[in-house]
This record gives C-alpha cells, structure tokens and sequence, in this order.
C-alpha cells in the first residue's frame, strides 16, 4: 500500500491534480462528492485557487472532476493505509505476536507516516497561497519521507521474516555499500525537485541537453544565485543544473554499481546474494532507459505513463538496495567455514 501510495502520488502530481482540492479535512474529506451542488461547491473553491486563476481559467467541470478524483485518491488510499496498519497491529497485539523491538520500529513507522502526511498538506498549502504550483523541494521531502517510510517498513519486514540469514565473508564488497547508499539518496532527491520544477521539459533532449553537454545557462556566472533557485519558474537556471546532476548522479551510481558487481561475482559465491544482485542490475538499467525515455518525450508536458514507470521502477531499486544492505549489515554471524574463506579473502 506504501508502493501504491507512491505511485498514485506520481500520477496526481502528473496530471496537475494535487491543487485540486483546497482544504484538508481528515473526516469529512474523505466523502467524494455526488451531488451536482456538490460538486458545483468544491469548484468554487478551487476557483478562488492562484492555479485556476493563472493556468486553468479555461478548464470545465467535468475537467475539474477529473483532477479532483485523483487528489481524493492519493488522500482516500492514505485513509485506508492507516486503517489497515491499526486494525493489523491491534490483531496481532492481542495475539501476542509483537514483542518490544518490533513494537519500537512499528512506533517509527507510525512517526515516519505521520511525517509524510503532515508535508503532504504543507506541500499543497504552497501552492493555494501565490505561486499556482507546488512547491518543488517541499514536494521533493514529501516523496524522501515516502520512500523513507517504505524502505524503514521492508527493513522491518526483513527483520521478521528473515531475521537469521546465513552469514558469508562480505569484506571484499561492503566498501562499495555505502558509497551506493548515498549516491541513491543524491539521486532521489535530485529527482524529486526535478519532478516537481518539471526540469525534463526546457530540455528534451539526450544524450545532449539541446545540443550542449553543459546548457549555457549554467556557464553564466551571474545565473548563479540563490534568487534563482528559489524562484525556479523565472529562469532556464534551476531547471538546467538539476536535470544535469540528475543525469551525471546517474551515470555515476551505474559505474559505482557495476565496480561494485565486478568485485562482488568475482569474489563471493553466495546464490542469494548473486541474485539480488541481478535483480539490481536489471532494475538500474531498466530505470536509466526508462529516465531517458521520460525526457526525450516531455515536449511540451511530461508523459504520464512514462513518468510513473520511471518512478514505480525507482521504488524497486530503493527495494533491492534496502535489501542488499540487509544481506551486509555489519555483525552478521559468519558460520566456521565462511570465517575461513573469509580470511582466505
């Protein structure tokens, strides 16, 4: 449901429907509207909104129906994921299935939720006030507290379902862990600010950015200021420098993973860990190609489809690297044999 949850946030922020909905209501908010005075009331609302008035002056109702549904479903499904959590943790409480750690990491999770709802309404709220649009790095640490929540949930998972993996000599490759940690967080980050400043569309282009491999833009040294980071919308400045590291954080974290690959099917035998690195492999090239698909093809608007694959295929590498970080967490318990290959090593 997290996953989904992500997902259905990429596809509301893609159709410009997260604006559509100007009041948050916890209760009475999650009743769609049905009535023709209904609907006729939230209109108006969204009316007197800085979006309506500078982008969509011409939009009709049934348009407005249109955003509003999925505004109202990325906030139904966090209803409902809510729901969900309370009424299992209540079961298996009662059942006895939750000892003290795991009740302190279900508490994080709690917090971690309530984080990302809470930036959730503080990221529409920038856009209801002047400027008729989302502020992008509030956008940007709605989706890290997203993504933060999920990978801190699978972790969780991990430790119950799998919480005594075999140990095998891993000194030869934790080097490269945290180097791949971090990098993928830069990476994350990069790509939520790009999303939520529409970066991809000044420059549609690839491998070139319009014909430069550095835009222009950025070789202008009075360009460089903090006005116009702030200020992304007046300027090609902000919109050129993060789709650039963007693309360079890319093609960085794939030469990190594949020395990382080298090093790692060249020097540990261990199945499971062969496989999880295919899969992290497969799903890097699979996101590259899909990132260049995206922007090659946002002229003029940001394809929906492409830009929800690219995100739903970013929360697959996030998954595969929480997991590989599970498999070489310092203080696994290597079996005699694996002290002696390890050693060897």
């Amino acid at each position: 449901m997290v996953v989904g949850q992500v997902v259905i946030g990429g596809i509301t922020r893609l159709t410009e429907s997260g604006l559509s909905i100007t009041e948050w209501e916890p209760l009475s908010g999650a009743v769609y509207p049905t009535s023709a005075a209904d609907w006729q009331e939230e209109f108006e609302k969204y009316q007197a909104s800085p979006q309506y008035e500078k982008i969509f002056a011409d939009i009709s109702l049934e348009d407005f129906k249109f955003i509003y549904f999925w505004e109202w479903f990325h906030r139904q499904w966090a209803r409902i994921m809510g729901l969900v959590f309370i009424v299992g943790f209540l079961i298996f409480w009662r059942k006895g299935y939750l000892d003290r750690p795991l009740m302190q990491r279900l508490g994080i999770v709690v917090l971690l939720a309530a984080l990302a709802a809470s930036f959730g309404w503080i990221m529409v709220a920038s856009g209801l006030i002047d400027r008729p649009w989302v502020n992008a790095y509030k956008l940007t640490i709605h989706l890290s507290l997203g993504l933060t929540l999920f990978s801190y949930l699978l972790w969780t998972t991990l430790k119950v379902i799998q919480p005594n993996l075999p140990g095998f000599p891993q000194g030869a490759v934790d080097k490269w862990r945290w180097p791949i940690n971090i990098v993928l967080i830069l990476q994350l980050i990069l790509g939520g600010i790009m999303s939520g400043a529409k970066a991809a569309l000044p420059y549609p282009t690839w491998p070139d950015m319009n014909g430069e491999f550095v835009p222009g833009v950025l070789r202008d040294a009075s360009m460089w200021t903090v006005e116009n980071m702030v200020y992304y919308e007046a300027t090609l400045f902000q919109p050129a420098l993060i789709q650039f590291l963007h693309r360079m954080t890319a093609y960085t974290l794939l030469i990190i993973v594949l020395l990382y690959l080298y090093t790692a099917f060249t020097r540990i035998k261990s199945p499971l860990l062969k496989s999880t690195n295919l899969l992290l492999i497969t799903l890097l090239i699979t996101q590259v190609i899909l990132g260049i698909a995206t922007v090659v093809s946002s002229k003029g608007q940001v394809p929906v489809g492409l830009g929800v694959a690219h995100q739903f295929v970013a929360i697959g590498v996030v998954a595969i690297v929480v997991y590989l970080n599970y498999l070489l967490k310092p203080g696994r318990v290597l079996r005699p044999v694996d002290k002696m290959v390890e050693k060897t090593l």
